[in-house]
């Protein structure tokens, strides 16, 4: 019986999969004239195909040439995921929305973190982006070249 309830204890729940998660699913196409702010270094992917389920969204960006975006699987119980360019992800919801942390270790012992919120509304998806640093102790630290973002999709046809 102890087993038992240390099992369900180590156990993570996934989210409810409400609106503000499943109308992610489908295939954006990033609007250039639309969104606002920056992140240098950061270009967001032109297209993305987002699949959902009750345990992960699966995030595909295709060959997108340098852009920086969350490409790979996260896991809908808040647990931390490896993507396929060796960030890690960890979903969380801020008020209903997904929102996805990705951190990247970097030389020195610094480590990028990039928070991302998906908000899709009408037909488009807003992607509002925040980068920060980690310093090795732990300590936040900032970009000092612009670290917010906010990018427009529209659906596919």
């Amino acid at each position: 019986c102890a087993t038992v309830a240390a099992a369900t204890l180590g156990a993570q729940t996934s989210f409810p999969l409400t609106d503000k998660l499943t109308s992610l699913e489908g295939t954006w196409v990033r609007d250039p004239a639309r969104g606002t702010g920056g992140i240098c270094g950061v270009n967001p992917a032109d297209r993305i195909t987002i699949k959902v389920s009750a345990a992960e969204i699966a995030f595909d960006a295709g060959a997108t040439a340098r852009a920086t975006v969350t490409r790979g699987i996260v896991k809908l119980d808040g647990t931390e995921t490896f993507l396929f360019d060796g960030r890690t992800a960890r979903a969380s919801l801020d008020a209903g929305w997904l929102a996805v942390t990705n951190r990247r270790p970097r030389n020195g012992g610094f480590t990028n973190v990039m928070r991302e919120v998906y908000i899709p509304l009408r037909g488009e998806l807003t992607v509002w982006r925040k980068l920060n640093v980690e310093r090795p102790d732990g300590a936040p630290d900032k970009i000092d070249c612009g670290n917010h973002h906010a990018i427009v999709y529209t659906r596919a046809p």
